[in-house]
């Protein structure tokens, strides 16, 4: 969550190169959460262990795409559960509070958006109290999916897909014909990263 909050902040000011984008925001997370040295260094020798590992996944061509992924995520979630590891209960405050206030600057935004595509659309407040609804039954799900441990990574991955679908299924009940094109235009047009629940 901060990292991504850490990110969007830098990329307003500054264009970040993909292979650069990691070690800018372990730079960020250490940064803003006040790293010691120790910690520092120990998060470098995380970091190299992690890219190390990595690199000997991407070299194995005798797994299913499947356990590929699956083992990919699991090493993705071992690598973030370290990195918490080494934080203080100061700093772990800390991230919490940057979650909460991501949270909330999340939710101005979506509300934000929500108020653009009624003008946008046209929308009535029917259609509006429909698609605050539809937005708020979503989100409940994909925090239910995320949150469910007897689910895998690729097993979410495919229910938030159909999740997805659904929703776009439902979008097309509460949305006219011409509604819809507007609205489609309209998404051809955001940058993608911005498409998520408007």
């Amino acid at each position: 969550m901060l990292a991504m909050v850490t990110i969007i902040t830098a990329q307003a000011q500054k264009k970040i190169v993909p292979g650069e984008q990691k070690e800018f925001r372990d730079k960020m997370i250490a940064e803003k959460l006040k790293f010691s040295e120790d910690q520092k260094q120990k998060a470098k020798t995380l970091n190299e262990d992690y890219r190390k590992k990595m690199d000997e996944l991407r070299k194995k061509d005798d797994i299913l795409v499947k356990d590929w992924k699956n083992q990919m995520m699991e090493l993705n979630k071992k690598h973030q559960e370290d990195l918490r590891g080494l934080l203080s209960k100061e700093q772990k405050e800390q991230l919490e509070k940057f979650k909460v206030e991501r949270k909330k600057m999340a939710e101005i935004d979506a509300n934000a958006r929500m108020e653009k595509m009624k003008l946008r659309l046209d929308l009535n407040n029917d259609q509006m109290e429909k698609l605050k609804k539809q937005r708020s039954e979503t989100l409940e799900k994909m925090k239910a999916i995320h949150d469910n441990k007897s689910m895998d990574m690729m097993m979410k991955k495919e229910e938030m897909k159909m999740l997805m679908d659904k929703r776009k299924e439902t979008m097309k009940s509460i949305l006219t014909e011409d509604q819809l094109k507007k609205m489609q235009e309209m998404r051809k047009q955001m940058p993608r990263k911005r498409r998520v629940l408007s």
